[in-house]
């Protein structure tokens, strides 16, 4: 069977309260994606009949929400996008390999709140569990979803351009001047850019691409999964999202001096279009062995 925890849907089936059995109460919520710490999060609520026995009653309550947490955790991780054509179910009806690294992570995953209450003899467990999208930032472990999905080897999308940022050849010698909305330091390295989204809409994707248009509609690939090193793709991903300029400012990962780039346009495949002038700064900026790109420093913000 390609999903081996559908086994806990089914499980649960049987789980009715009957001779003292433990049983599975209805999900209060389902499983979370949060974006900007980089981890997804679900709640299970289950509970147990009596049995005369408070300590097995308590286990198997905690035992029926842990269950369904796992299996919010699973639907939800099943529902993610890596990009604008593929999910993750996708990936894992293709490969069981995928299939079995989803499953060793939803299984390994961090209990973040844990309590039973009791209704006369009845009790009620709620668990609370955390699965991380990469392994860097607020959310540090091991186990992944980037690492479970192998996204170093992906193949990028076929409307994806084939050019690429290092193919946009600069108009000057030196470097044209910088407009006044691409905001950084120019007296020293730039360590990270935020792509600002300025209230356009964009679907939040495991692997966006960013592109420029170029003279007669030649469009470049700015960033994507290919622009970074596939060690730190395996340990953190390629992006994290921010709600606000504000908000990515604070994100560690990007260093000191931000470059922060104004996004013009989402396309109808949620590719981020950036002008060229605004790709220029970019290439100029990761030249000399400075590739924050490489090293995914990167931050899409909201507005």
């Amino acid at each position: 069977m390609k999903y081996k925890l559908l086994f806990i849907s089914m499980w649960f089936i049987c789980l009715i309260p009957a001779h003292g059995q433990w049983t599975a109460a209805q999900e209060k919520k389902r499983g979370e994606v949060n974006w900007v710490d980089g981890y997804i999060i679900a709640v299970g609520e289950g509970t147990a009949a009596p049995s005369g026995n408070k300590a097995k009653d308590h286990l198997r309550a905690v035992r029926a929400a842990t269950l369904l947490a796992q299996r919010a955790l699973l639907e939800t991780v099943k529902e993610l996008k890596i990009d604008s054509q593929t999910k993750v179910q996708n990936k894992m009806v293709q490969d069981d390999v995928i299939s079995t690294r989803i499953e060793g992570t939803i299984q390994g995953a961090e209990v973040t709140r844990q309590n039973v209450r009791w209704e006369g003899e009845t009790p009620i467990a709620t668990v609370e569990l955390r699965i991380c999208l990469g392994g860097l930032g607020a959310c540090k472990s091991e186990k992944s979803i980037v690492h479970a999905l192998a996204l170093d080897q992906k193949n990028e999308p076929s409307h994806v351009p084939q050019q690429r940022l290092d193919d946009i050849v600069s108009k000057q010698e030196t470097a044209p001047p910088k407009a006044q909305d691409i905001l950084y330091d120019t007296s020293k390295p730039v360590s990270g850019v935020i792509f600002n989204l300025q209230g356009l809409f964009l679907e939040r994707v495991i692997l966006p691409v960013v592109i420029t248009i170029g003279d007669g509609n030649k469009p470049f690939t700015v960033y994507s999964v290919k622009s970074v090193d596939p060690q730190v793709i395996r340990t953190y991903g390629v992006v994290r999202y921010a709600d606000s300029v504000e908000q990515a400012r604070q994100n560690p990962h990007l260093g000191d001096n931000t470059m922060i780039v104004p996004i013009t346009g989402v396309t109808k495949e949620n590719m981020i279009v950036i002008r060229m002038d605004a790709a220029r700064s970019i290439r100029e900026t990761t030249s000399h062995g400075n590739d924050y790109l490489k090293n995914a420093k990167v931050v899409i913000a909201a507005k």
